[in-house]
């Protein structure tokens, strides 16, 4: 069941700023946000979708996506390009909100109010 939910989104690059956003949490629009097919890290409680052919692609760097991570406590990761998209995850493995850990996180790392528009 596709339902609509609580999304963290880190832009590619340093100009745009990360933001939270609802979002309809099915395959397409996870695409478009990412730019193609997807590739999933998990964490905890929560995932990250990013382009699986960045690299390849040649996308931009996403630092603070990678960065997020660490401050998460995933401990080293891979250098991430292209946006990122933050979500939760049900006890039945469908999309959920971000977790309000890793917002509390997020805020504090990129120091700025996250809350929803």
């Amino acid at each position: 069941m596709t339902s609509i939910v609580k999304a963290l989104i880190v832009p590619a690059g340093l100009a745009a700023a990360p933001r939270i956003e609802s979002i309809v949490g099915d395959l397409t629009t996870l695409q478009e946000l990412v730019g193609g097919d997807l590739e999933a890290v998990t964490f905890g409680d929560a995932h990250v979708y990013l382009n699986t052919e960045g690299k390849i692609l040649g996308l931009r760097p996403n630092p603070r996506a990678s960065f997020l991570l660490m401050e998460a406590g995933m401990g080293f990761c891979d250098l991430f390009v292209g946006n990122a998209v933050f979500l939760g995850s049900t006890p039945d493995g469908d999309e959920a909100d971000v977790p309000a850990s890793l917002i509390r996180i997020a805020e504090d790392f990129f120091e700025t109010d996250l809350s929803i528009a």
